[in-house]
């Protein structure tokens, strides 16, 4: 269960879970991560951005990724709700954090910052 989120949005995430082979509770181990790297203090940032692909089945992605395809997965109404709980990680994200003017244009943005 994620908390700030419906009943009915936490049984499509976990229909999303189910219908991609990924183990139960896989988008909350997720947002605790991308919620614990937008908090982490300055001076232990890391680069907030992979340049590998996503791969759900494999388990090789980026926090963020899964949280993206996830959020795009859902009804509208649970795609608000997702959006309010995830937005001030991202925001927090984007106000520690620069573009990587090197990084591939044509990947998502949490790909392309770095630490400040």
């Amino acid at each position: 269960m994620i908390r700030g989120l419906s009943t009915s949005a936490n049984r499509q995430i976990t229909a999303f879970e189910r219908g991609h082979g990924l183990p139960a509770g896989e988008f909350a181990h997720a947002s605790r991560r991308w919620n614990a790297d937008a908090r982490r203090p300055r001076e232990n940032a890391d680069r907030f951005y992979e340049r590998d692909d996503t791969d759900l089945r494999n388990g090789d992605y980026h926090v963020r990724t899964l949280l993206e395809i996830t959020l795009h997965a859902l009804r509208s109404k649970a795609r608000r709700e997702l959006s309010a709980v995830i937005g001030p990680a991202d925001e927090r994200v984007l106000d520690r954090t620069l573009n990587n003017p090197f990084a591939p244009q044509d990947v998502a943005w949490w790909m392309r910052r770095i630490g400040v």
